[in-house]
């Protein structure tokens, strides 16, 4: 990737910090100055919004690094055998508090073994389900995971805006618009990008599948794969 396209791209995902940051300002700043006014309840809605929006720029920031380290040849992995469960559980609560995230189901088979980095596999399943939730509108949105061999397939599918038919490879290349009724998120193509580099990296993949159902609603289905196993 060139200079000035790694650049844009960084830039990009710095806009991402926004959002959280200034919902950590307006909340935190509430909470100084307003304190008493609040009840109890109140002030712990607020702090878990803090904390949900610190652990989400925490993510953004190591991102970059990672994207960085990606494209100079010096992202180092920590792989082991983890179960999948607990990984993709820890993804669904990093968006939980997305509006529209109650819809997402996940099916995930009891035992079943990945073997990878499991910090960067949550943070590739939590720019997968983020970015179901925002293009998926109040669809439903599902995670199934099987073992097949060696390797461990996992999708998450959504009922959304779909993906323009012979595009499904570019929106793998960094942000640009891709799907068929809106503009990419900013950030979304670049955590894309990255899922791939970072899976490559474990020896997996990922795909996408533009679908259409028979009533001709659309959706997008992405595929993972892994080196992994089912239970013994």
């Amino acid at each position: 990737m060139s200079d000035p396209r790694l650049a844009e791209m960084i830039s990009k995902m710095a806009h991402e910090l926004r959002s959280p940051l200034t919902s950590v300002k307006g909340f935190s700043s509430m909470l100084i100055k307003r304190w008493d006014r609040f009840t109890d309840e109140q002030r712990f809605q607020f702090v878990e919004t803090i904390h949900h929006d610190a652990e989400r720029m925490s993510r953004i920031v190591s991102e970059v690094l990672d994207l960085a380290r990606l494209e100079s040849g010096r992202l180092e992995l920590h792989k082991a055998n983890h179960e999948l469960g607990p990984i993709v559980e820890r993804a669904s609560h990093n968006v939980a508090m997305l509006p529209g995230a109650a819809r997402i189901a996940s099916s995930v088979p009891e035992g079943l073994i990945v073997e990878a980095d499991a910090e960067r596999l949550e943070s590739v399943l939590t720019n997968l389900l983020e970015n179901a939730v925002k293009f998926s509108d109040d669809g439903p949105i599902s995670l199934e995971a099987s073992a097949s061999g060696a390797l461990v397939e996992i999708k998450v599918i959504d009922r959304g805006v779909g993906v323009e038919s012979g595009r499904e490879d570019e929106i793998f290349q960094g942000p640009q618009p891709t799907r068929a009724d809106a503009a990419m998120p900013t950030g979304g193509g670049l955590g894309l990008y990255l899922a791939r580099g970072v899976l490559e990296a474990h020896g997996g993949s990922i795909s996408l599948e533009a679908d259409e159902d028979a009533n001709g609603s659309k959706g997008a289905t992405f595929i993972v794969t892994l080196p992994g196993r089912g239970a013994a």
